[in-house]
């Protein structure tokens, strides 16, 4: 009898390691079917058309694993649905939380889109916002300078480039990168006087700014030169950080 039961526990107890060592496989035989897959797109779409926003979170995260899972992380399908994941973040006026959705949405489409195509400039945009509100300005700068090429290789809206150059220009400020907003602020000067006018309260900023910046380079003689050619007065005292 006693025999009897060692080996009945003996063999429960291979039954329960056995089953325990099978736990993995049955976990990985969770990945959705193709069709699965599918039926879970068409369902997101249809919540984007209702603008359903939270729902196309919940079931694009739930949806995103298996489709990277089956087709990879650059196919097109997950690269939109990332992008959907972050618009309804966006719409809802919030920032997704997994920061790193955020940043791969705008990289993998630049990758397979290209920087021009319409999901990467949703995605470069939604990335360029956070990247302000969280103060990563140096992150910042080269997607304002994707921007630019990629309107000077267009029709040529001047006045929208010059917007971009002061865009860059603040940002070269805010890292004290004094060479660089130079270079910015002196394409900007240059844009203003174009669309705006010598006139322009727009020359008159961008004239200062620039004078400003020259007083920190200690840049005098292009600081004398500007303000004279300006009819400006900006003052320049030595910069306190040597």
């Amino acid at each position: 009898m006693k025999n009897h039961v060692n080996f009945n526990f003996s063999t429960f107890l291979a039954v329960l390691m056995l089953a325990i060592i099978c736990l993995p496989t049955q976990a990985g035989a969770a990945t959705w079917s193709e069709r699965k897959l599918d039926k879970a797109i068409l369902k997101i779409d249809r919540d984007l058309t209702r603008k359903r926003w939270d729902k196309v979170i919940t079931r694009s995260q739930k949806a995103i694993p298996q489709c990277i899972a089956r087709h990879g992380d650059t196919n097109q399908m997950c690269i939109v649905m990332l992008r959907n994941i972050n618009r309804s973040y966006e719409e809802t006026r919030r920032f997704n939380p997994d920061h790193g959705q955020i940043e791969s949405a705008y990289k993998l489409a630049s990758q397979v889109f290209g920087k021009a195509h319409s999901t990467t400039v949703k995605t470069r945009d939604y990335y360029y916002k956070f990247l302000i509100f969280t103060e990563d300005y140096a992150a910042a700068i080269p997607l304002v300078k994707e921007i630019i090429e990629l309107e000077e290789a267009g029709p040529g809206d001047e006045y929208r480039l010059m917007q971009r150059y002061n865009q860059l220009y603040a940002l070269e400020g805010l890292v004290e990168n004094w060479p660089a907003e130079e270079a910015a602020l002196t394409v900007v000067l240059r844009l203003a006087t174009e669309v705006m006018g010598e006139d322009s309260e727009d020359v008159r900023a961008a004239a200062e700014a620039l004078a400003h910046n020259y007083c920190i380079q200690k840049k005098y003689h292009e600081f004398f030169e500007l303000i004279n050619k300006q009819d400006i007065q900006v003052p320049c005292f030595a910069d306190p950080r040597g």
